[in-house]
């Protein structure tokens, strides 16, 4: 976790809306609502705690997310492979750094950083199996990791629809590289790394 948090530090960009002119006034300005205006401070104390209130500020990320992908010109999913938990954490990193910003600057800047990564279109979902781990991912997602694999000369396959044997050991000598555990499998951090790394 400590090596996908340290890229967050690099993440993090102006604190600007996402796309906001399109569900803002004139002037591009909008109001922030609920649990998105709790300072960094009281999130990580919450997250410590793993209150009632954690999980409030965790129901409030999904919103915001899904109100970018309603409102958003082009957008399926602004967070096509990341979960609330790993959003989370990501904040909870970033906010020990920044106590007094607020959770809404700092998710906003996290999607605003993938936002070239985003889905831009439906896609179906497949289930990826590697040993005794399995996800769903989008299909597009799957896609775009044997993408990720061949411009940086893991993968040298055909880019298809499916997570072969040929993407899984790509996957490993990714996560090699990287100083992560070798399994091959797709999990969060692991794609946090391959989507960020420049």
């Amino acid at each position: 976790m400590r090596r996908l948090v340290g890229v967050l530090a690099i993440s993090i960009v102006a604190l600007a809306p996402v796309h906001g002119a399109t569900a803002a006034d004139q002037k591009g300005e909008y109001g922030i609502r609920g649990a998105g205006l709790v300072s960094c401070q009281t999130y990580n104390q919450e997250r410590e705690a793993r209150s009632r209130a954690y999980d409030v500020i965790g129901g409030w990320i999904d919103g915001y997310i899904t109100g970018i992908n309603q409102y958003a010109g082009d957008t399926y999913d602004a967070a096509p492979f990341e979960t609330t938990e790993l959003y989370a954490a990501l904040v909870s990193e970033y906010c020990k750094k920044q106590p007094e910003t607020t959770v809404f600057a700092v998710v906003n800047s996290l999607i605003k950083y993938h936002w070239k990564d985003r889905l831009l279109a439906s896609s179906p979902k497949a289930e990826v199996v590697v040993g005794k781990q399995k996800v769903m991912l989008y299909v597009e997602v799957i896609r775009q990791i044997q993408q990720r694999l061949s411009q940086r000369g893991f993968y040298h396959g055909k880019v298809a629809d499916s997570y072969e044997p040929a993407v899984q050991k790509a996957m490993g000598a990714f996560q090699s590289s990287i100083h992560f555990k070798p399994t091959g499998f797709p999990d969060e951090a692991s794609l946090w790394q391959l989507f960020t790394a420049q």
